[in-house]
């Protein structure tokens, strides 16, 4: 297998998941900003988006939600997917849909706001905006974690390397955070994992 991927982005749950799979495949950096294979990543995925993981049998799949459960569903000793048709695995699916979709498009005012409008006072407004939106969907992520060192269930799974992903880069992007306390910890147990750390020492994501 091959993952495209470029740091801090949805593909790092799928470089977490491949890692904590044990899987054997090669990393292929994607930079917009340096201009690394920006090219031949389109030529996988005409929308230009990572991740992309191309299969042994020479497949290009997208969207980080599949391919998160192509990598379960093909290291199934890894437990990082519960088995089809159970009530736990349609949770851990929620969980990474959650992350997926609400959270990530919450993030987007923040991200770049210099991209959607010139004006100081309309950058400033889609900041407020984007933290307004944002703060009951990470409420409802502390709530989800309270007491636990996993979103779902013993061990970690699919939902734990999207969640871990995506409530950090609620701090990369200067959300305030203090009041998470539950996220925090959860944050720390996931981050001492050395799958985890690996990724995030490969992708220049350590604090």
């Amino acid at each position: 297998m091959k993952l495209w991927y470029s740091t801090c982005t949805s593909s790092t749950p799928v470089h977490i998941a491949l890692e904590e799979a044990g899987a054997r495949y090669e990393r292929v950096e994607v930079s917009w900003q340096r201009g690394v294979n920006v090219a031949e990543l389109e030529a996988l995925n005409p929308l230009g988006a990572v991740p992309v993981l191309v299969t042994d049998d020479g497949r290009a799949l997208t969207q980080s939600l599949a391919i998160l459960e192509h990598v379960a569903d093909t290291h199934p000793a890894s437990g990082l997917l519960q088995a089809p048709g159970t009530v736990e695995r349609a949770e851990t699916l929620g969980w990474v849909a959650f992350c997926a979709a609400d959270l990530l498009r919450a993030f987007a005012p923040l991200v770049r706001p210099d991209a959607m409008t010139s004006s100081a006072a309309a950058q400033a407004e889609l900041r407020a905006y984007g933290l307004e939106h944002v703060r009951p969907l990470l409420e409802h992520a502390d709530r989800g974690v309270a007491g636990r060192e996993f979103v779902v269930g013993d061990r970690f799974t699919v939902a734990d390397a999207y969640l871990y992903f995506t409530t950090r880069l609620a701090g990369w992007l200067d959300v305030p955070v203090a009041a998470y306390r539950e996220l925090a910890r959860y944050q720390q147990g996931i981050e001492a994992r050395p799958a985890v750390r690996r990724v995030l020492e490969r992708e220049d994501l350590l604090d």
